[in-house]
């Protein structure tokens, strides 16, 4: 069960009510005005739920997750959509005014509870800082939003009580994030003993919170198209506070983060923000659902019935999204991050299906898998109860890491907190690397293979292996599913059931019998004389059962990787550094909708995105030529990208109503 029940409804009502205040002679006195509404705990509650609200509704939640951050080098949009997802950006387009409209919203939710706080004399100093704390820290990190897609925005700090409060010019985004630290770092002071640790949750500001924002936030001050420098060393001052706190901690299962997430279970060391929905049943009017998992992942629509009730048996996944072959590329081999971030099978009905190494263009993401829900919220197919990840601890050591060496250069403390990140993350010992078929067996011609047969993986010292065997046309096809560890050598792979005497065998049974495949067509118990012809079935009276010869048997062998170099090698340059960092995070917060943001940063949005060309058609190393499915999805970004989608266009309502708005250059 969720800890915060957004009351968004008493919530709404209350902060839009000073913009109608002049329209209500005399007052009424069944419900309050903002002017006089915080009187005490529950009062205080209700204001803030309504500023916490838009961050789970349909255009900062499920849009911004699904659609405004989609294309990327991590995954691209496959679908027919014009949106923000294919840079198709237009000032009309509904989810780009959706984001504008919500986060201003809440940022006059906010206002109304800062500009009458004070007037209340039935709260504790306590409650009272800690709303003013959350107000002022939310009021930021909505303008946050607005100035990374945007770039100079009107600057609001004061409820609006009239039409002519909304018509201002747009601040210099330089002013905008000023007023966003100065906002944040009062909210640091006033929570500073509200932290993830006392609350035991994660999904209400605290300081520690606010403390990881304020540096995220400043490496956007300091990075493009900003570019105010100095606010790098206030990016490592923050990261340095909340990692000096000792309050939080790596998951050492990566993967357990995301299914803690899935199963509504707190990870108050990891986790230090999430987004919270919930859902407890068909009825309850606290229901908040959200798409985490159900837009994107790997697509599973199969819905078997049960006495006439649908049922999802791994949950209804629309999948929006296809992975880039490049991010699958960019994981090391015994980087454990890759087939859970990544998905090595899809979904044919409600069966699970496994990819070969040579299926890249197929793959999606699969961080969150609604498998793991339970049966109630996977029972929903438009919603579930999985929380969005709004600030990880990992990415909180990566920003440390980047801070320290934009400061001081790749530095000791950069090292350590980046290879803190890298070794939750390896295994330490070689891994089975990929198999190889040596031998597919007979097939095509009426005999070879009748079925999958069993796969043994012996020696090498090493385990954990998974291999699934399939067979098409009488042939075997080998899928590597677990990459196993511990390999000191290349363990042997055993493909199909040995022949072994004196035992009982059943018709259609499959064996190998002097490097030869047989097919038992006459049941009956084996003799200690194996079959050995190369042709026809054997003969009853020498060898049991009946053995007809099936063809060649298939052969595999495996390739282990080299030792993980799990800490980055020593040495680096500056420059050097600074591209490890970026590949971590490319790697570490795939699909968290942080990577447009930190490739706007960096200054390489728009060279990445059209270098995806060279990936679709197969001119980059390691990466086959997308097929004929994937192109057109794959390349609407990179065809319609230019330096103009560094923002968005402002939403053209916004243009009629405001007349001092300009639009921003290209739209």
């Amino acid at each position: 069960m969720k800890k915060i029940q957004y009351l968004i409804i008493c919530g709404l009502s209350l902060m839009g009510l000073s913009a109608c205040k002049s329209f209500l002679e005399p007052e009424p006195e069944d419900f309050s005005l903002t002017t006089n509404f915080y009187q005490n705990e529950k009062q205080v509650t209700y204001a803030l739920t309504g500023i916490y609200a838009n961050l789970k509704n349909s255009a900062l939640g499920e849009n911004y997750l699904v659609r405004c951050t989609a294309s990327s080098d991590e995954a691209y949009f496959y679908n027919t959509e014009q949106s923000p997802a294919t840079y198709n950006n237009v000032a009309s387009d509904t989810y780009i005014s959706g984001i504008w409209t919500n986060a201003y919203t809440s940022i006059n939710f906010a206002n109304n509870l800062l500009d009458n706080i004070d007037r209340s004399t039935g709260l504790s100093a306590s409650v009272k800082n800690h709303a003013i704390g959350e107000a002022k820290f939310l009021r930021g990190y909505y303008h946050f939003i607005l100035a990374q897609w945007f770039g100079d925005i009107p600057l609001h700090l004061k409820a609006s009580a009239s039409y002519e409060d909304g018509i201002r010019e747009r601040t210099p985004v330089k002013q905008v994030y000023d007023q966003i630290i100065k906002d944040m770092t009062e909210a640091d002071s006033l929570l500073y003993d509200q932290t993830t640790t006392t609350l035991g949750y994660p999904e209400r500001v605290t300081s520690d919170a606010v403390e990881g924002i304020l540096a995220r936030v400043c490496l956007f001050a300091a990075g493009e198209p900003v570019n105010d420098t100095k606010r790098y060393k206030d990016a490592l001052f923050w990261a340095n506070k909340l990692v000096a706190s000792g309050r939080h901690r790596l998951n050492p299962d990566f993967k357990q983060i995301f299914i803690n997430q899935v199963q509504d279970k707190y990870d108050v060391g990891e986790s230090i923000w999430e987004t919270g929905y919930n859902y407890i049943s068909s009825t309850s009017a606290l229901n908040t659902l959200g798409v985490v998992g159900v837009y994107g992942g790997v697509t599973q629509t199969f819905s078997p019935t049960i006495n006439g009730t649908a049922t999802f048996d791994s949950g209804y996944v629309y999948g929006y999204h296809k992975v880039h072959p490049r991010l699958y590329r960019a994981y090391q081999p015994g980087d454990n991050r890759r087939d859970w971030t990544i998905g090595n099978y899809n979904y044919t009905n409600a069966v699970k299906t496994y990819l070969s190494p040579t299926q890249l263009w197929e793959r999606m993401p699969a961080k969150w898998r609604r498998e793991y829900e339970s049966s109630l919220t996977r029972s929903q197919q438009r919603g579930n109860a999985t929380n969005m990840p709004l600030l990880r601890y990992a990415d909180v050591l990566l920003m440390l890491a980047e801070a320290e060496n934009e400061v001081n250069g790749p530095t000791a403390v950069a090292y350590n907190a980046i290879n803190q990140v890298r070794r939750r993350s390896f295994t330490t010992t070689p891994v089975v690397e990929h198999i190889t078929m040596t031998s597919q067996g007979t097939g095509y011609t009426g005999v070879g293979y009748t079925n999958a047969p069993a796969v043994t993986v012996t020696g090498g010292g090493g385990s954990g292996v998974r291999i699934l065997a399939t067979v098409v046309s009488g042939r075997v096809h080998l899928i590597l599913t677990n990459q196993g560890s511990g390999f000191t050598s290349a363990p042997t792979i055993t493909i199909g059931t040995a022949w072994t005497a004196n035992t009982p065998y059943t018709v259609g049974t499959q064996v190998v019998a002097n490097a030869r495949l047989y097919t038992v067509t006459a049941a009956g118990t084996s003799t200690t004389t194996a079959p050995s012809q190369t042709s026809g079935a054997s003969s009853a009276t020498a060898t049991g059962a009946v053995f007809t010869y099936a063809g060649v048997p298939a052969t595999a062998t495996a390739t282990i990787s080299a030792t993980p170099a799990v800490d980055l090698p020593t040495g680096l340059s500056q420059t050097a550094f600074k591209k490890a960092i970026q590949d971590e995070r490319y790697r570490e917060l795939a699909f968290e909708s942080l990577r447009i943001g930190d490739l706007r940063r960096w200054g390489i949005l728009v060279s990445t995105i059209k270098g995806m060309a060279n990936d679709i058609n197969g001119l980059t190393a390691d990466i086959p030529a997308a097929g004929s499915a994937f192109v057109a999805p794959a390349l609407a970004p990179v065809n319609n990208i230019s330096a103009r989608d560094i923002y968005w266009p402002i939403p053209i309502r916004d243009l009629i109503l405001n007349p001092k708005m300009i639009q921003n250059p290209g739209f």
